[in-house]
Order: structure tokens, then sequence, then C-alpha cells
């Protein structure tokens, strides 16, 4: 029998325990309590178009046709459910490509064939004159191809000329591009244009520079041109700059200037975004806010600097997480899903009306391996596409850093409730958050709410496999059902840590989503 004092002290040591077990669980599986407020009375932030999330297809990729096979009914279907999207076809080898309706395999900055057009002959020229980057010839049946594959998927091509065929004078030569249109329009086909990619950085790629009044003027012809060619209705993008940087004030200086003499022969304002380097980031970079704050700085400065400018439309033409062809094993896994989520819901935020994502097919960013398997963003992406309705809605987050929310009106295919809203979120801790519903909208005795939790298995930030609610996700012949959990009268959320949530909450008293 245990003594007065051993009998406290036992009892003490158990309270401990008790105690401390008590903190633990709270810490791992409660979480920190964060409020996400939404009110009825509400305006509309922004309108997103339907091709909002959109992706890209490196020039380089068509380098060699056999890269890419957009005959491939696996690759058409995996595009397909993304729709409707664009299809920017650009980038660094944009600046090398020329294009010829027949097959010119013999080509090369010695000869010239005989058969082929003397505009062809005065590019290779051109061009040949800059061996220390090769040229490439994207033939007829490959710009036919592409198109198909656009029109299958239900996806609108945007297409970059080549900016650096130039002239005794050095002013763009638009010989070939007319090639390009007078085929295009032969065959019906519907394309949106650009020219030249990240010109302010031509001198450090190419050794050239063109000026932002220079390449104004050619986008002035480039309207003509279009006009003259049946492309009236086309829309013209441009001038892709790179992203704003404090140390590197010339791309801002490029956008201003050029927008000064080319505002009226351009439909949208465009420019690139990347946050990191990826021959150099890390993990930890992925997952840092820090590294989540250079988006939103960088929008507001080409916002503020642009403002005069703001009745164009503004677009990240292209964008992905880490620049140089991606982080390998980074921006292919889960790794590099939150911060692509916290893209989309900032670039919405923002009025920013289009996000090109690259890549769709290769490089270390990319949607779809090179065996065609979906890897993360893929799944987010269609997600993503699924759930998210136009309109973005004003949501106030009040949690850590960690976290990052927004909020949309629900996409109008995925429930016929005039009230439901999206809201999806990022949790960059290893902590498990919870979120308590407020505001006038939402009511806790009647909310009805689908959730989808994407998370990777054991916190293995680096997987190419993604969990749905816990269950692995996998491609076989179609794009499977995704199962939302169903929370029936509840007025909270949570995330497991490491997470990315969707949650459709039904039955609001949300006014501007009917």
């Amino acid at each position: 029998m245990l003594s007065n004092k051993r009998l406290v002290a036992v009892c003490a040591i158990a309270f401990c325990c008790n105690i401390a077990g008590l903190v633990f669980f709270v810490k791992y599986n409660v979480g920190d309590r964060c409020y996400a407020t939404i009110d009825e009375h509400h305006v509309v932030a922004a309108m997103i178009p339907d091709d909002f999330l959109s992706f890209g297809i490196d020039a380089s990729e068509i380098q060699n046709y056999d890269q890419v096979d957009f005959g491939k009914h696996k690759l058409r279907k995996l595009a397909r459910a993304l729709a409707p999207a664009r299809l920017r076809l650009g980038g660094t080898m944009s600046e090398r490509l020329i294009f010829s309706k027949d097959d010119t395999t013999t080509v090369s900055c010695e000869h010239c064939p005989f058969n082929t057009t003397k505009s062809f002959c005065h590019a290779i020229k051109r061009l040949c004159k800059h061996k220390f980057l090769p040229f490439f010839i994207m033939t007829g049946k490959k710009w036919s191809d592409i198109n198909e594959f656009c029109k299958v998927t239900g996806i609108k091509l945007l297409f970059s000329f080549n900016v650096l065929l130039r002239d005794q004078h050095n002013e763009w030569s638009e010989i070939n591009a007319a090639e390009i249109l007078e085929y295009s329009r032969h065959n019906g086909y519907d394309v949106d244009w650009q020219l030249g990619n990240e010109p302010n950085s031509f001198h450090h790629v190419f050794n050239i520079s063109i000026t932002p009044n220079m390449l104004a003027k050619d986008f002035k012809n480039l309207r003509k041109l279009l006009n003259r060619n049946g492309y009236k209705k086309s829309l013209i993008v441009g001038p892709d700059t790179t992203r704003p940087q404090p140390h590197r004030p010339e791309c801002l200086e490029y956008m201003k200037e050029f927008l000064g003499n080319a505002s009226h022969s351009i439909n949208v304002r465009s420019w690139h975004q990347y946050y990191l380097n990826g021959r150099e980031a890390k993990i930890e970079d992925f997952w840092n806010p820090d590294t989540f704050d250079l988006l939103r700085g960088q929008i507001e400065t080409m916002k503020n600097h642009t403002l005069k400018y703001s009745h164009i439309p503004m677009w990240l033409s292209e964008t992905s997480s880490a620049y140089g062809g991606g982080a390998p094993g980074l921006s292919n896994s889960y790794a590099g899903s939150p911060i692509w989520v916290d893209k989309l819901g900032l670039s919405a935020k923002n009025n920013i009306t289009t996000v090109i994502r690259q890549s769709f097919v290769g490089g270390n960013y990319s949607l779809v391996d090179k065996d065609l398997e979906p890897l993360p963003d893929w799944w987010v992406s269609v997600l993503y596409k699924k759930l998210v309705g136009n309109k973005v809605l004003h949501i106030d987050c009040h949690c850590s850093r960690f976290q990052r929310m927004y909020a949309h009106c629900t996409n109008k295919k995925y429930t016929n409730d005039s009230t439901a809203i999206t809201i999806y979120a990022v949790n960059l801790e290893m902590a498990k958050v919870k979120f308590l519903l407020n505001g006038t909208a939402l009511h806790g005795d009647n909310l009805q709410i689908d959730e989808f939790i994407i998370s990777a298995p054991s916190n293995n930030r680096r997987s190419k496999t993604v969990l749905l609610n816990g269950w692995p996700l996998y491609y076989e012949s179609s794009v499977p059902e995704f199962e939302p959990q169903h929370l029936k009268y509840g007025n909270h959320i949570s995330m497991p840590p490491y997470s990315i949530g969707f949650w459709v909450i039904k039955n609001t008293s949300i006014k501007v989503c009917t």
C-alpha cells in the first residue's frame, strides 16, 4: 500500500503526463484556430475567364518533332481535361524558328535547296549570322498537327513569331510570318499571336538589342499584317518582358516605354514570372512564405508602374516555380504544388486574367511527364478547373503567414446551388490547422461542405504521387471522379500538415454568385 507522500507523487506524475499528452495532442491534432470571414453583402473583387488557367509548350520541344507527338490520344485527353485553356507555343527558341510549309530536311547555313522560297532562304541567312544558337524549321505538317491538337482538345493557340528575323534596316521582316498566316488562313486555323520572347533580355541571350521603340514599331506592323491577312480579330499579346526586380529596373522601364508607343497595337500587356533559380533552389525555398510573397510584390509593382494602361488586360504569359527549366525533383513534384495554387489565387485576386503555366510537357516544371503520366500540378489544376468559378470574392483570413486562402463563386458546372462558394488554401506547416468559418454569408447550422484535401503520402513533399482525401490519384483511361468528403452542419474546416484544400460551401447567404 502506498504512503500518502508516495501516492501524491504518483498522482502528480500522472497528472503531468496527462497534461503533456494533451498539449502534444492539441499541437498536432487540433491545430491553431484561424478565422475565415465572408459577408453576404459582397461585391465581386475580380472576374476571370474560363481559360484563366492555361499552359505553354516551349518551342524547343518541337525542334525535334519526336519529343511531342501531338497526335497521341492520351496527350490529347490530358490536355482536354484542362480545357477551356490557351496553349502558348513560345520561349527562347521561338527566336530561332523558321516556318516552311514544305519539308526541307536538307537545309543548312551553307545550303538552301532550289525548291524553297526566297523568303525562306533569306530567313535562314539572317539567323545563320548568330551560329551560337541553331535555327530550326517548323514545317506545315508540324503546324497542322499543333492546330489540330488545339481544335480537338478545345484549346486556343497562342503563337510567338520570331522577332529576330530583321531586315537591313534592323526592322522586323514580316515575310516568314506572312507565310504562316497564309497557310493558317487557308486551313482555317484560329490563332492569337505574339512577337518576341523576353525582349529586354535579348542582349544577354543573343547579344542583340531591340529597343522598346523598335519593338513597338514591330508590333504596329504586326497589327497591320494580321488585318491584311484575315486575322483582324486575333489578339496580340506582348511584350512578354521578364519579372520586375529591384536590382534590374530595366524590365519595368522596357515595359513602360513599350506601352507608351504600342498600347494601341496590343490587346494584352504580358510578362513572365518565376520565383527561383532552378539550378539552386532547395525544397525549403518552395515552402518559405518569403518566396510566396515575391509574386505579390511583383504584381503590385507591375500594376502600379503601368496604371495608365490598366484598361488593357494583364497576363502572366509564361510562369512557373523556377526558371532554367525548373528545379529537378521539386518543380515537378508535390513540392511545387502549394506555390502553384497560391499563384492562381493571387493572380485572380489581382485581376490578372490569364496565367500560362510553363509547361504542359517538357522540362522539370511540366504538368505531364515524358511518359504522359500526370504530375501533381496537373491533378491540382484539373481540380481547380472543376471547382473554382469566374467570380473572385474577398475573404478575410486571419491566420499565420504559413496559411494562404482564397475564395470564388463555385464553378456552375459543379453544382446548381447558386449560393455555393469555393474556398481554397495551402498549409505550409508541419501542423494541423483549423479555420472557423465566420461572416454573415456563412451560417453553421445549415452549411453543407464538400471537402477535397490534397496531400503527399507520408508527408513526402518530393512525391510525384498525390492523395485526395487520403487516397492516391492515378490516371488510367480517363480522369477519375473526385469524390469529396461531405461535412454537414459544421462551421469549421481543417487542414492536415503540408496540405492543399478545396471546399465547396453550399447554402450560404452570398448574393453575388447567383
